[in-house]
């Protein structure tokens, strides 16, 4: 009776999860609390699962990662990335996305090459932005720090009184990952992926909103005498006066107090409109003392579904949005009364308390022009550097711990001064912590009250016919199907029971099934929301979900091909 219960709440969970309306950290940490009132879990057990060794070792790397997004590697390495043709450019990228995203954040290795490759005027951005986005996911799969879903199944390991998995443990399958990968990108890319020209996926998409004040010299005055008919990259789509909404504009249209003024067009080019008298952004925002800076909406963010208005954004950000791009959608009325989706680009001119807000990693996967605002010294970056990659040789060696390694190095920054206390508490993974601390009382919950063996004595029946090895895969496309239909971080942690107990029946090793959940838990290539550097890549590019359907099949089944084949041959059962 109790297994079913379980079961029950896991199926409710996952439906949760798959629906959206709810952040994933909240619902992880509801149903843990829930466990602990229903005396699943013992109150000692819960609490030792958030300081697992795993789980604080990840949040040592991101808070040191956080400095390394402030060197100077990134400028470095972009100058020499985009190449004559796209198949150069993606061989390139291969080497320089796929070995960084190895050892370093890949949002950040994502969020500093999305803008060079945007801005390139020989090949068009959605040839490149998906590939960026799948080359980090890879890259990721080479070390035990490329990727979170590797640190979060390691912190499962622990909890399982199993070896720490060291940080070349996935190098030998994630290189094979990694080669075949970037073969099936670089010939496919050119034909599989939609050829967007600069020009329309920087300039057409972009909605911007301005608003005409009491007393301005254009009241009055129709469209064309006020100049605002033939504007060079901004393009008078829409005017909103009182209830009223006029589109197409036309050219004798008599401007008002008050008329809200849609452009679509090139942000770049939004400041020339505050040179028009009585013209003002969204909120009465001005560009004196202020910063353009662009953001994704992160899909685990509270604003999801709600409005701007209704959020109070300008209030709980010190930021005014001026544009808002979705993809290649086209947007409709007052940017305020927009509903916000995940992956919506927002481009916010920012007051002075912006970069202090302790809320914008939760919200937002990245924003340009913040840290970029105090980059580090030439001096400091080699020092940044340095310092990371001697944390990682000695870790390699085994002559220091990884988590050790990392906890000297953040001590070195902070003395030096190349971060700053503030600076680590906004970058603080709050939410990530409770995911993965709540997960692994959920996994104990699951081997407790035989879930995790019901599930596996199923999948085993369904997979009997090829023994040990069906077994095996089954549990593969197991965490495949959560994590392209969920997140990564529930696939690790609903997979991981399942693939012990799964292990434990049949009598062999469990690492070739460890590791089918680790692969498997970072194959987000289907969707845009998968995984966050696919969303990141959605508007700018320009794309469709369709377009992650297409070129993310083939790199799915190279990938999944791969992993069943090789994990069996390096860690065999």
């Amino acid at each position: 009776m109790l297994t079913m219960t379980v079961l029950g709440s896991l199926l409710l969970l996952l439906g949760l999860l798959i629906w959206g309306k709810f952040q994933a950290f909240k619902l992880f940490m509801a149903w843990i609390f829930i466990y602990y009132l229903l005396d699943f879990i013992a109150l000692e057990t819960l609490l030792a699962n958030f300081v697992n060794t795993g789980l604080i070792t990840l949040v040592f790397l991101l808070l040191v990662s956080s400095v390394l997004e402030k060197t100077r590697l990134f400028e470095t390495l972009s100058n020499w990335l985009i190449a004559r043709s796209q198949r150069q450019t993606l061989l390139r990228m291969s080497g320089v996305v796929g070995i960084g995203s190895a050892f370093l954040n890949n949002t950040a290795m994502v969020a500093a090459f999305m803008s060079l490759l945007g801005r390139s005027k020989t090949i068009a951005p959605s040839k490149l932005l998906i590939p960026l986005s799948y080359l980090a996911i890879l890259g990721g799969t080479l070390t035990l720090v490329g990727t979170s879903t590797h640190l979060i199944v390691n912190s499962f390991v622990v909890q399982a009184g199993l070896p720490e998995l060291q940080l070349f443990d996935f190098f030998a399958v994630g290189g094979f990952l990694l080669l075949f990968g970037s073969i099936t990108i670089i010939v496919l890319g050119g034909k599989l992926l939609p050829d967007i020209q600069t020009a329309k996926t920087q300039t057409d998409d972009y909605m911007i909103e301005a608003k005409l004040e009491a007393g301005s010299e254009l009241i009055g005055l129709s469209v064309e005498q006020a100049g605002l008919r033939h504007l060079h990259d901004l393009y008078l789509a829409q005017v909103i006066s009182g209830e009223a909404m006029l589109t197409p504009v036309s050219p004798t249209y008599v401007l008002q107090s008050g008329d809200r003024l849609l452009f679509a067009g090139d942000i770049k080019a939004a400041p020339k409109l505050l040179l028009f008298d009585g013209l003002t952004f969204s909120g009465g925002a001005t560009t004196q003392g202020n910063h353009f800076v662009e953001v994704v909406l992160s899909h685990q963010s509270g604003m999801i579904g709600q409005t701007l208005k209704s959020v109070q954004f300008r209030n709980k950000f010190d930021a005014a949005v001026v544009a808002i791009r979705r993809g290649r959608a086209q947007l409709n009325g007052r940017l305020a009364e927009i509903v916000l989706h995940p992956g919506d680009v927002l481009v916010l001119l920012t007051g002075a308390d912006f970069v202090k807000r302790d809320n914008l990693d939760k919200n937002f996967y990245f924003y340009t022009a913040l840290e970029s605002q105090y980059p580090l010294t030439a001096m400091q970056s080699a020092l940044a550097v340095t310092g990371f990659i001697g944390v990682i040789a000695l870790s390699a060696l085994g002559l220091v711990s990884l988590i050790k390694g990392l906890m000297g190095l953040l001590v070195v920054y902070l003395l030096f001064g190349l971060t700053h206390i503030p600076e680590l508490r906004r970058r603080m993974p709050f939410e990530l912590v409770m995911i993965v601390g709540s997960a692994l009382g959920i996994a104990q919950v699951m081997t407790e009250y035989g879930v995790a063996g019901l599930v596996a004595e199923n999948l085993m029946q369904g997979m009997g016919y090829w023994g040990v090895y069906g077994s095996f895969i089954g549990i593969y496309l197991l965490t495949v199907l959560i994590t392209e239909t969920v997140t990564n971080n529930a696939a690790a942690a609903i997979a991981f029971p399942i693939a012990l107990v799964t292990a434990e029946t049949l009598g062999v090793s469990p690492w070739p099934f460890i590791m089918a959940v680790a692969y498997g838990a970072s194959a987000s290539f289907l969707t845009p929301y998968g995984y966050q550097t696919n969303l990141m890549v959605y508007s700018p590019g320009g794309y469709q979900f369709t377009d992650y359907l297409k070129m993310g099949i083939p790199v799915s089944l190279v990938y999944g091909i791969t992993v069943i084949a090789l994990v069996p041959l390096f860690f065999p059962f």
